[in-house]
């Protein structure tokens, strides 16, 4: 994954405050990660961080919206995403460690790479059941279909028995 200058922080020759950052990520954005499953999306980030010696907080917000399909329809629609996580850089660290929002640096670090953090959040934002928004709503055409190849009433009936059962149930009732 190549570096994007825009989402490295460099920490290093920055004294202890407050620091704001903005970043508008794109279609390049998701196209320059390897294994991305979005491949286009429109994400507005803000940044407020916290430099303190040995810890960076950051206030991370992020709006805006991912192409995804449908999962009923499938369709293609956007998908607004909001988050707004909080990351803990501990630097000097004397052995990586990193757990969900803490992040451990070696002394030698002296940048913070927000490149697939920011993807993780952006994925974790998204919602687990994808279906088209109710304007315009899912292709009708599709789910027209859908209705069509639906089983009929009698598969889900349960006063239904299917008759292998009942000859199931002869050997049962001859012992």
């Amino acid at each position: 994954m190549a570096k994007i200058k825009e989402l490295v922080i460099p920490f290093s020759g920055m004294n202890e405050g407050s620091y704001s950052f903005r970043m508008k990520l794109d279609d390049k954005f998701f196209e320059s990660l390897e294994f991305s499953e979005i491949k286009k999306g429109e994400i507005d980030v803000e940044v407020e961080m916290d430099r303190r010696q040995h810890l960076l907080t950051l206030e991370i917000t992020i709006h805006g919206n991912v192409e995804q399909e449908c999962y009923r329809c499938g369709n293609l629609f956007r998908q607004e995403i909001e988050s707004e996580p909080t990351m803990v850089v501990n630097l000097n660290a004397e052995r990586f460690e990193d757990e969900d929002d803490l992040i451990s640096l070696p002394a030698s670090y002296n940048e913070l790479d927000l490149t697939q953090y920011l993807y993780e959040y952006i994925s974790l934002a998204i919602p687990a059941k994808l279906v088209c928004p109710p304007d315009p709503g899912c292709d009708p055409e599709v789910i027209n279909k859908l209705e069509q190849l639906k089983p009929g009433e009698d598969a889900n009936d349960k006063n239904s028995i299917d008759p292998r059962w009942d000859a199931l149930k002869n050997l049962k009732n001859n012992n």
